[in-house]
């Protein structure tokens, strides 16, 4: 198999591109990787608690502040943690919001649902005769894995086919594309391999795989040498686009059923949050209040200190718990963002060959400036006399230079003199 690279022009992606390899999309730091995507949202919420924990005692060792001068003198505190009372109220309003889209999403009538199943069998049936199977597989995992192996067996097929071509460029640009679709679809599959829905795994094939490329480079291989195409290449080209659909229909559909159990997670964990922390914060404003908290020296921290510090932390916690769900769902849905044949992951530019289309500037008119470029000539055809009718004025002269082709002006047409 060819290494693609030297003398194709946008065929297909140099193995030397790692930032677009399948290894490299999610190229960043493990622990970036892991509170973007792997880690567990609960254990993700509590890091970034004792992170903003740890960044208050740093600022309070740094620079002190002193809580028994706030409290005695002004409401200060009270006021700041009157107001997280109220966000966390608002937050369970909102989760309310959210429970309720999602639910009303799911719920309908029993024709709907009817209507819903059978499309879900139905794509099931064209699935299982893509790839020749007489029940397609019922995990979404396990049924994307069989997508890819069928994009990757029908990759075979074309490259097969394209070596018996007689054209140069079209072996050397399926060659590169062919490489490039085997190794995307093995890598995604072993990622696949024995995944189960709602994980990192099921994702990562969605996340990875740039299906939306292939689509496209499929498409214009097919258009570009059409002439040139023999029946078997035409099939091959035309039988791997349809199964790069089937992948992205499916991909997208598995990727609306994660955002809905993403999104009841995000309802359920800031119900059991918000709930305490409400309790929480009422109790700490009548004990801020009766001044019934000790304080005493914790090395250069008051006991008051430390006990204000960690009731404002503990009060973050819902709006933690949201960022840590909301930055998974934003990441996962930049990174599989696709709208079918539609290239919106940025690539080199010899990545993308589009065809170039060079539109007649007269058809960026606009209608009634199209009208007004053809009145002239319709205005002189009506002004013709018919035929047996007398010619006044000279317009059978203007008709003639008309008819004739002359180059005469208008002035030399109104004077009623005869084309040379």
């Amino acid at each position: 198999m060819a290494e693609g690279g030297d003398g194709r022009e946008g065929g297909g992606r140099s193995l030397a591109d790692g930032d677009l390899r399948i290894t490299d999309r999610v190229r960043r730091s493990r622990v970036v990787k892991w509170l973007l995507f792997t880690g567990d949202r609960s254990v993700v919420a509590v890091v970034l608690l004792g992170g903003v924990l740890a960044s208050f005692v740093l600022l309070a060792l740094a620079r002190p502040v002193d809580i028994e001068q706030l409290l005695s003198e002004t409401t200060t505190l009270q006021d700041l943690f009157l107001a997280l009372l109220r966000g966390a109220i608002l937050v369970v309003s909102i989760v309310t919001s959210i429970s309720s889209i999602v639910l009303s999403a799911e719920i309908a009538d029993i024709t709907t649902e009817e209507e819903r199943v059978d499309a879900s069998l139905e794509f099931r049936r064209r699935a299982e005769e893509m790839i020749e199977a007489e029940v397609s597989p019922g995990r979404p995992a396990d049924f994307l894995q069989t997508i890819l192996y069928t994009v990757y067996t029908e990759t075979l097929q074309l490259q097969s086919a394209a070596m018996a071509s007689d054209d140069e460029a079209f072996r050397t640009e399926v060659e590169a594309f062919a490489d490039d679709v085997l190794t995307d679809a093995k890598a995604t599959a072993e990622t696949l391999d024995g995944a189960q829905f709602g994980t990192f795994r099921v994702l990562s094939a969605g996340l990875h795989y740039d299906y939306s490329w292939q689509l496209n480079t499929a498409r214009r291989l097919e258009q570009q040498y059409d002439e040139s195409l023999t029946d078997s290449q035409r099939a091959a080209l035309s039988d791997l686009t349809d199964t790069l659909k089937f992948f992205g229909t499916g991909r997208e559909y598995f990727q609306s059923l994660y955002y809905k159990r993403e999104m009841a997670r995000l309802s359920s964990s800031l119900l059991y949050v918000s709930l305490p922390v409400i309790v929480f914060i009422s109790y700490l404003i009548l004990a801020l209040d009766g001044n019934i908290i000790p304080n005493a020296r914790i090395g250069r921290l008051s006991t008051l200190s430390v006990f204000v510090l960690f009731a404002y932390t503990v009060s973050l916690a819902p709006y933690v718990v949201l960022t840590a769900h909301v930055i998974r769902l934003a990441a996962v849905t930049l990174r599989t963002l696709s709208a079918g044949p539609f290239i919106l992951r940025p690539r080199p530019q010899h990545d993308v060959v589009d065809v170039e289309v060079e539109p007649d500037p007269n058809q960026w008119d606009r209608p009634e400036e199209a009208n007004d470029r053809n009145r002239p000539e319709e205005t002189d055809n009506r002004s013709q006399p018919e035929a047996g009718e007398p010619d006044h004025s000279g317009a059978g002269d203007r008709g003639a230079d008309v008819r004739s082709g002359s180059s005469d002006d208008s002035d030399s047409d109104e004077s009623g003199a005869d084309p040379q």
